[in-house]
């Protein structure tokens, strides 16, 4: 029973993991590196740090000036889409599946995909 709970915890863990969608952005050409940091949607970024974007991707600023973007999110799936909708809560960077006969109640059987 243990085993079984094990494989399925690490099955779990890594679709979440391969969900992520993520994407590098090369530091542009030039002499040195850019002064302060990263420059990312019109904001520099330290060195070494990391931040979230306003539309939900976890970024860092890497020592050569390389970006690292990962959306945090995912998309819900597995869900019945003509009983429950799909409401995603962007402060707080998470999808919510309710049911459309009673949105406070969350719908079964939604995973993120």
């Amino acid at each position: 029973m243990k085993f079984l709970l094990i494989v399925l915890l690490s099955v779990g863990i890594f679709v979440n993991l391969c969900n992520a969608a993520c994407f590098n952005t090369a530091p542009k050409p030039r002499k040195g590196r850019n002064p302060g940091g990263c420059r990312h949607e019109g904001e520099t970024h330290d060195y070494g740090s990391s931040w979230r974007t306003k539309n939900c991707m976890d970024c860092s600023c890497s020592d050569d000036g390389s970006i690292r973007c990962c959306d945090i999110g995912g998309t819900p799936v597995g869900y019945n889409k003509e009983k429950c909708t799909d409401i995603f809560d962007k402060e707080a960077c998470v999808h919510h599946v309710v049911r459309n006969d009673d949105p406070c109640k969350e719908c079964e059987h939604a995973m993120v995909g």
